[in-house]
């Protein structure tokens, strides 16, 4: 019976041997090294990150910021999203703002010393504290 193809399945062959070398393709291959796997990682470990991601931290001066956002800041685009308490009172936190897209973000990017210096000012701020931008779905 004629084969169209079999020259071609021949030279695919002779390239496939050249670049391989002899390989059984009948037994199972390894795809990933047991050297370079990943340990696995516990359902648990996933759920205290998730439940740290979702807590928000109590803090006076996150409350400040979100009573008074609007009269600090009537013309920016922004609101106060959450609060990240330091892993001891010396490092102070971070306090996220939520943006509804990417370029006003860009677009707030060179405000934020400027915010900084005026949070700052507030009765309860913490002597160290980061600004943080963050894209989110509903800006208030």
């Amino acid at each position: 019976m004629f084969d169209p193809y079999r020259k071609r399945r021949e030279k695919a062959a002779r390239i496939r041997e050249m670049r391989m070398g002899a390989v059984d393709f009948s037994l199972p291959v390894d795809g990933d090294i047991p050297s370079l796997r990943r340990p696995s990682s516990q359902a648990g470990d996933y759920m205290d990150s998730l439940v740290e991601d979702l807590t928000r931290d109590r803090s006076t001066f996150f409350d400040e910021v979100v009573q008074c956002w609007r009269e600090l800041f009537p013309d920016i685009n922004a609101c106060p999203g959450k609060w990240v308490s330091g892993p001891n009172p010396k490092s102070g936190g971070r306090l996220f703002l939520h943006v509804a897209s990417a370029p006003a973000l860009f677009a707030l990017r060179p405000k934020l010393p400027s915010i900084k210096r005026k949070l700052a000012t507030l009765a309860s701020a913490p002597v160290r504290f980061t600004l943080h931008l963050e894209i989110a779905q509903k800006v208030k």
